[in-house]
């Protein structure tokens, strides 16, 4: 009698342990495809969806979404975004030029799915900093060092015309680029303060001549006004009316009739 209640003791506790678990893992369960189906996605980004890896076409904009629980969320910053690169090229008259590029992008909306399935999370280092490089030596290329400092607004139009034919086809959009801290080797830096230096020596020997040119042209004009009859006319505005008491025999006064000193 006894061993029959043990046993009855036995399967009530094992059917109750048995329960139990069964409540814990329906929990467990019930708490994971909460979590699972549904993502928050975060001001200024995209999330891109895909499922056992492949990408669903799916894009999920800012804000609380639920989702099928076995989608993941790939997320993307698709606000404006800043890199910079250190680049070398040649001018189009074979000048070594360095120089600093910051490009601000961003990625459009609707188009980020072909940036992950085509290149994926990395596609700064894979598609942005490869695109910059090759721009500046392409940009670089049709302009002289000369022309290079004195038309940089020329040569960023060029760049960032060719930037966007690169990268637009990938959903980025460029920005605005900065071209900075230009520089060219010693050599060619020393040749164009020279050639600054002879400039200056030169206009200022231009504007000496030319002032010169103009004090002559004065004087000339002065002297040939220093006639007779406006010596005169000085002489008669001046003159009181008076003869001088004593006169000497190297003193003169103007003959008013004869319009000549005597």
């Amino acid at each position: 009698m006894k061993a029959l209640v043990r046993a009855d003791r036995g399967r009530s506790e094992l059917g109750f342990g048995i329960g139990a678990a069964a409540i814990v893992v329906v929990v467990v369960a019930l708490v994971w495809l909460a979590f699972a189906s549904t993502v928050s996605v975060g001001t200024g980004e995209i999330a891109v969806m895909t499922r056992f890896g492949r990408v669903t076409g799916q894009e999920l904009g800012e804000g609380f979404h639920v989702k099928n629980p076995l989608d993941r969320a790939n997320k993307y910053d698709v606000k404006v975004q800043k890199t910079d690169a250190e680049a070398g090229a040649a001018s189009a008259d074979l000048q070594d030029v360095q120089a600093k590029l910051v490009l601000n992008f961003s990625l459009e909306p609707g188009q980020v799915s072909e940036i992950h399935q085509r290149v994926g999370t990395d596609y700064p280092s894979k598609l942005i900093d490869p695109a910059l490089q090759e721009v500046f030596k392409a940009s670089t290329a049709k302009f002289d060092a000369t022309q290079l400092i004195t038309e940089r607004p020329a040569v960023k139009q060029e760049a960032v015309g060719l930037l966007r034919e690169r990268l637009s086809p990938f959903g980025i959009r460029v920005v605005d680029l900065s071209l900075t801290d230009f520089e060219f080797s010693e050599d060619f830096s020393k040749a164009i303060e020279a050639k600054q230096v002879a400039q200056q020596h030169a206009e200022r020997a231009r504007f000496n001549l030319e002032a010169a040119r103009t004090d002559a042209e004065a004087q000339q004009v002065q002297g040939a006004a220093l006639t007779e009859f406006y010596l005169r006319k000085l002489f008669l505005e001046k003159w009181n009316g008076q003869l001088p008491n004593v006169m000497g025999p190297t003193s003169s006064i103007y003959d008013v009739s004869r319009g000549s000193g005597q």
